[in-house]
Formats: structure tokens, sequence, C-alpha cells
């Protein structure tokens, strides 16, 4: 129940985005409306990019994990893209005169399509500043301050010693991601004196 909780709190966010977005585009301000419109490109072009980046692995510093909600957000991109896509696309096609909020709608749409198609993991681990930075996690760790990381099924447990253990819950893993996750850390924090473990 929690996972449609999760889902259905993604599509209020994205309904909330585009119908402020009309409310702003509404203003007697043209430009407002196009700069708004083109922002809201960007940053969807912009994760695009990244995940096109991730995909030819120019990303070595980061490792995307599968997540018990990946689905979950894959599919709502896909049906809001293709409700964007054909809503826009009649709007345009009954529209009398040309419509900046459609045009930019049918834009967002193809573009939130797209991300859906070429998604990626939402889980991410990643090596900076020698930190070790998990997404979900706002604990700093510190490399040099891990005993040892436990790969699990569904979660990844941190060790740094002193009864201290930082604990990444919901995610989907299996042996193949496993062997993955552990070549790595292996090869990213390049040290000996952590001990990383593989529960089966």
């Amino acid at each position: 129940m929690k996972k449609y909780k999760e889902d259905i709190f993604t599509i209020i966010q994205l309904v909330t985005f585009i119908l402020a977005w009309f409310a702003f585009a509404q203003i007697d301000n043209p430009i407002f409306a196009i700069f708004s419109g083109v922002f809201w490109i960007f940053l969807w072009s912009r994760n695009i990019y990244y995940k096109i980046q991730y995909r030819k692995n120019k990303l070595p510093d980061v490792i995307r994990i599968p997540t018990q909600n990946d689905n979950y957000y894959k599919t709502t991109s896909l049906s809001f893209g293709v409700m964007l896509i054909v809503g826009m696309s009649f709007w345009i096609y009954y529209a009398n005169e040309l419509i900046f909020i459609p045009i930019f709608g049918l834009v967002s749409g193809i573009l939130i399509f797209i991300n859906g198609i070429i998604d990626i993991p939402k889980g991410e681990i990643k090596i900076e500043n020698s930190e070790l930075k998990i997404h979900g996690i706002k604990d700093k760790i510190l490399i040099n301050s891990i005993n040892s990381i436990q790969i699990e099924n569904d979660r990844l447990v941190i060790n740094k010693g002193e009864n201290s253990i930082v604990k990444l819950d919901k995610l989907e893993l299996d042996k193949d991601w496993n062997t993955k996750i552990i070549a790595f850390l292996n090869k990213n924090l390049n040290t000996e004196e952590i001990d990383i473990l593989e529960k089966q």
C-alpha cells in the first residue's frame, strides 16, 4: 500500500506542477509564460542528458541501484507523458490560433515520456570528496570511517564502528546487482580496510 501512496504522491506533484504552470501562464505576460516553459523543459532535458551519460558509463563515480518503487516512477512518467502528448495535441489541433501553453505542454509531455523510457534506477551510491554519498541518507559518511558494508536483497548496511550503523532500505537487489555493487565499491573505495559482505 505504501508503494501506491508514493506513486500517487508523484502523480500529484506532476499534476500540481502543470496546474501551477498553467495558472502562471494565464498572467498577461507572454514573456513570463515562455520563460517558465523553457525553464521546465531545460530541467527535463537535463535529466535526460544525465540518464544518457550514465547509460554510456560516463559517470564512473556513481552507481544507480534498483529500489522497490522504480517501476511505479517509470509507469508514472510514461502515463503522464502520454496524457500530456495526447491532450496537448488535441489542443493544438483545435486551437484557432498559435498558443504557447499547448506547445510547451506537448514538448514537456514528450520529454517526460522519454524520461520514462530511458529511466534508470532511483537508488544512488556516489563517491565524492572522500565521502560515500547515498541517495536517501542524510548522514555524512566518510570513507575512512567505514568498517564494513553489508549487501542484502532489500538493503545496504554500513557499519561505521562504535555501534554506528547507517541503513538504506527498500532496495530490490539480486545476485547480479550485488556483484555490480561489490565491483563498484572495490574499485572506488580503493582500500583494504573495509569489509564488503554479501548476505545470502
